[in-house]
């Protein structure tokens, strides 16, 4: 006995569901992620992704789903499967511009600077405002040798979000090797203007502040840094020498 066909009302409804099902697992996939449960994000993820597979013209879908993916076992460190999966992402929307930029970054790690530079640009092709991948960018070319290139791409991505704390901090470590110290030092204050609980970014301005003979202001932030984290050789040793030339210094 032959079945009747679906009508297209029906086809419509179960297409509606399957919709609705997608985006409440890939909802639920954002909150686990959002809540740092990321072997639970990566089922809700995976689900998504059956349930796309099956349907036709699901491109742009199937490409955010193998990104959301990928995000989480970047997440779990199952770097290698991410990378895999940022790949498929691209190969399906080459224009995300999300997926270079996130698949840039473990490049970074894996000191792949020249693959970093190229899905960087790639992001910000697709993307010009995107300050993330200006960030990445500077970091990528920073890892190369290429400083001064490399802080234009911090500068355009703290003109796209001034609160970038990673690009405050690089920003300030280009400007100190090159020695201008002064600088540095003003964009070490807007970094710790973001975020004061990371030790490196006090001991960084510590050591800026012994550049311009700030001895006490040096010893200041070492102790801060210290504070942070009790184990912190580097700014020990810094602290002891910021407080003997503070007081050979006169009053």
């Amino acid at each position: 006995m032959n079945r009747r066909p679906h009508s297209p009302r029906a086809l419509a409804s179960a297409q509606q569901k399957d919709m609705q099902a997608i985006a409440k697992l890939t909802d639920l996939g954002n909150r686990h992620f959002e809540d740092r449960r990321y072997a639970e994000a990566l089922e809700q993820f995976r689900q998504a992704l059956a349930l796309i597979l099956a349907k036709p013209d699901a491109s742009k879908r199937t490409a955010i789903c193998h990104y959301n993916m990928a995000r989480a076992l970047a997440a779990l460190d199952q770097t290698d499967a991410a990378i895999e999966q940022y790949q498929r992402a691209i190969a399906i929307a080459p224009r995300l511009g999300e997926a270079h930029s996130a698949l840039g970054m473990i490049l970074i790690q894996r000191e792949r600077f020249d693959e970093a530079i190229d899905h960087f640009r790639k992001a910000l092709a697709a993307n010009p405002l995107f300050s993330a991948a200006h960030f990445g960018l500077g970091v990528a070319l920073q890892g190369i040798g290429e400083h001064t290139t490399a802080a234009f791409c911090y500068q355009k991505a703290l003109a796209l979000n001034p609160n970038h704390y990673g690009g405050w901090v690089n920003l300030g470590l280009i400007c100190y090797s090159i020695g201008n110290a002064e600088v540095a030092i003003n964009c070490y204050r807007e970094a710790i203007s973001v975020s004061r609980d990371s030790p490196d970014v006090f001991h960084y301005i510590g050591l800026a502040y012994m550049a311009v003979g700030r001895f006490r202001d040096a010893a200041e932030s070492f102790s801060r840094a210290l504070e942070l984290d009790p184990g912190y050789v580097a700014a020990q040793d810094a602290l002891q020498e910021a407080m003997y030339f503070g007081l050979a210094q006169p009053a």
